[in-house]
């Protein structure tokens, strides 16, 4: 009888051990699992897109009458931008077919750390540093206030944010919108834009 009751401890004692190390083995597994899902998470890239908005108004909305009135831009702000961006330009342009493109804000070499112009900052120290602002089609240094025609309807003032692949370009003062696309062509990572509309 005592053999027979060291036998089956010994095979419970065995049982257990066994038990013990796959619980261990398991463990270990579920812990390696956990691990490489954490890593291949902090290695996921940002899939946002970049995106521009302005505390203004909402994309497709009435620009308020307070950027209307005179020349005091609107804010506008980006993020998410693509990787390897070292600038951004920002085009402010009337689509409506009267306008003919009409520019009311060109700005470039804004550097790659600045990601929002507030308002009222054209014309002023204010600005990003480095940025460079251009002569608007009305004639103007920077931000030139929406003034459609009277009866002409309601205008679509497009705000586009370009990312570019070098820090500084090197533009005439005064550009027109296609001299605008011509001086960005092969620098452009990517681009955003937010619409608002004006209409007298």
């Amino acid at each position: 009888m005592k053999l027979h009751n060291r036998g089956i401890g010994f095979r419970n004692w065995t049982l257990a051990m066994i038990a013990a190390f796959a619980v261990l083995a398991i463990s270990g597994c579920q812990s390696s699992k956990s691990a490489s899902v954490q890593e291949a998470s902090s290695e996921a890239p940002n899939d946002a897109p970049f995106a521009v908005t302005s505390e203004a108004f909402k994309d497709g909305d009435t620009i308020p009458d307070k950027y209307t009135e005179s020349d005091f831009n609107f804010p506008l702000s980006w993020e998410n931008e693509p990787k390897g961006t070292k600038s951004f330009a920002v085009l402010t342009v009337d689509l409506h077919p009267v306008a003919k493109k009409w520019i009311h804000w060109a700005i470039v070499n804004i550097p790659a750390s600045a990601h929002q112009l507030p308002e009222g900052v054209t014309r002023t120290d204010n600005l990003p540093e480095g940025s460079k602002e251009l002569i608007n089609t009305g004639g103007k240094f920077g931000y030139g206030r929406p003034a459609p025609p009277h009866g002409s309807g309601n205008h679509e003032y497009k705000s586009i944010v370009y990312a570019l692949d070098v820090e500084s370009l090197e533009p005439p003062i005064y550009v027109t919108y296609d001299k605008f696309q011509e001086l960005l062509e092969g620098h452009v990572l990517g681009s955003a834009e937010i619409s608002g509309f004006y209409q007298r």
